[in-house]
């Protein structure tokens, strides 16, 4: 066993036309993003991924355990989803499950591969900006109504190898990037991306679910830097010099 193992639950596995991939990383926007999908599509896992010096937590959804990570299918929809709850990014760790996420979508028939993550920006006032980046112009093209080529950068976690990885196999890739200030999880930003896949794949996902993480987070925010202001007021007041007055 290497360092890095994808272990097969799963009898048989539907082919897959798209692969659809979310590590945690600025915002944690593509795990949110995946992890709403795979709920929302009632995907099943067809592969746990178990790392060195890393024990595999249970994740829990109505009753259920999942998987903390691993490569998740929906037949129906001809959709694979790998995502992993739990960041390991040992170089040589992240290099290693790029590969075995490329050999198990080419395993599955997967075509095109789609990266999600986040791009870090301040806070928007208003939507925030979608990019993508693609190794042929055949992947970019389903999304180039949707978001901005991304003129230039760096692509790291398991999305940058993964589009590298891909491409040697022969598959589509490309990565969608949306802006997040990468301060706290963003399900805003995680909606927009999937609101992007909809549009680009002719999917129908729904993401009012993630609108109304994205209210109690923003509320949850705004409640913690208000008592913190208040916090910092007190302790000026309690450090200020006493006047004394003499008569």
């Amino acid at each position: 066993m290497g360092r890095v193992e994808f272990i097969r639950v799963m009898d048989e596995v539907p082919e897959c036309e798209v692969l659809i991939e979310g590590y945690p990383g600025i915002g944690m926007v593509g795990v949110i993003a995946v992890r709403h999908m795979v709920m929302e599509f009632g995907a099943e896992p067809a592969f746990v991924m178990k790392t060195e010096d890393m024990p595999t937590a249970a994740i829990v959804h109505d009753g259920r355990v999942y998987p903390s990570a691993g490569l998740f299918v929906s037949g129906e929809e001809g959709l694979a989803f790998f995502y992993s709850e739990q960041a390991d990014l040992r170089p040589g760790i992240v290099q290693e499950i790029s590969e075995s996420v490329a050999d198990l979508a080419r395993e599955v028939g997967v075509e095109t591969i789609v990266c999600l993550a986040g791009i870090r920006a301040p806070e928007p006032e208003d939507e925030p900006s979608l990019y993508y980046a693609a190794t042929s112009e055949r992947a970019a093209e389903p999304f180039k109504d949707v978001a901005e080529p991304l003129e230039r950068g760096t692509i790291t976690g398991v999305s940058g190898p993964l589009l590298l990885e891909g491409d040697l196999r022969g598959l589509e890739a490309v990565c969608l990037l949306v802006e997040t200030p990468g301060t706290y999880p963003d399900p805003r930003a995680a909606s927009k991306v999937v609101e992007a896949l909809n549009e680009g794949l002719g999917l129908d996902i729904d993401t009012s679910k993630l609108e109304e993480e994205a209210e109690r987070i923003a509320k949850a925010v705004e409640e913690t830097m208000e008592r913190m202001r208040r916090e910092r007021v007190e302790e000026e007041e309690e450090e200020a010099p006493t006047e004394r007055m003499f008569v």
